[in-house]
């Protein structure tokens, strides 16, 4: 069947195509379909060749499809950075495949900060599992790739998402942390922009902050109109305490912005 198991049946309209890596390379689908059954019947199975090879090479890497949503994740979940097959040196790697993301994903992400630094993707999963299944837990890391305190929890559903928010945000302080659990929805691409907007602006209002008149002001004719009407709205007795909320908001460090 070219490289696939399949079956005649078609698989629930809400299955995940996953992707699949660090797997060996002397793999083939038979050995595959039984790391996978045990979560669920599979649909089809499909390993990335390299066509330049004769025969054909496995790149360590294929896709694979179940049949039910329920049984991707829960291999996700199983299989994820948790479990390193026989002559790997590196843990299975498994997620959504990339023409599976959508930007309804944003509905159900969230950002959690002030996480304790020891703390590793299957102890978040834990934290979160009470809530509901998980599509994705990724730690930021630096550049040592030692935990950044934060991470990017993902749900089935914004159901899910909304109640660990209820529930979690600034519900306990962890090991190590000097503020509570930060629980809210990731910011999207727009919120980022919008946040880059506001710091840029607040940089012009304490500009324009000490000047007397918008006469004096020297440089002025450098401001884009758009700036202009945003710094003269920002600047009005009615509008001073958005004013003052931009000018804490350039003071803040957010980490959501990664």
């Amino acid at each position: 069947m070219n490289g696939s198991l399949e079956q005649l049946d078609q698989p629930d309209p809400d299955s995940i195509k996953m992707f699949v890596g660090q797997i060996p390379r002397s793999w083939t689908e038979t050995e595959l379909k039984e790391l996978f059954e045990p979560f669920g019947a599979v649909h089809q199975i499909n390993i990335l060749r390299d066509r330049t090879q004769n025969p054909p090479q496995s790149k360590g890497c294929c896709f694979v499809t179940f049949y039910t949503r329920k049984a991707a994740l829960e291999a996700q979940n199983a299989l994820h950075n948790i479990k390193t097959l026989s002559g790997m040196h590196h843990p299975v790697q498994m997620k959504p495949a990339d023409s599976e993301k959508t930007s309804a994903v944003e509905d159900r992400k969230l950002f959690i900060g002030m996480i304790a630094k020891k703390y590793g993707e299957n102890e978040i999963r834990m934290m979160f599992s009470s809530f509901g299944q998980t599509e994705e837990c990724r730690i930021l890391r630096g550049p040592d790739g030692q935990s950044r305190g934060c991470a990017f929890v993902t749900f089935t559903t914004r159901a899910q998402a909304q109640n660990a928010i209820k529930t979690m945000h600034h519900a306990q302080t962890m090991e190590g942390c000097s503020s509570p659990l930060v629980v809210k929805f990731a910011d999207t691409q727009r919120d980022k922009e919008q946040r880059r907007l506001q710091q840029q602006l607040v940089q012009q209002i304490q500009q324009l902050n000490s000047a007397s008149t918008w006469g004096n002001i020297a440089g002025l004719g450098t401001l884009t109109p758009q700036y202009l009407a945003l710094l003269q709205q920002a600047t009005t007795p009615t509008n001073q305490g958005s004013y003052n909320n931009m000018q804490r908001l350039g003071g803040e460090c957010s980490l959501s912005l990664l």
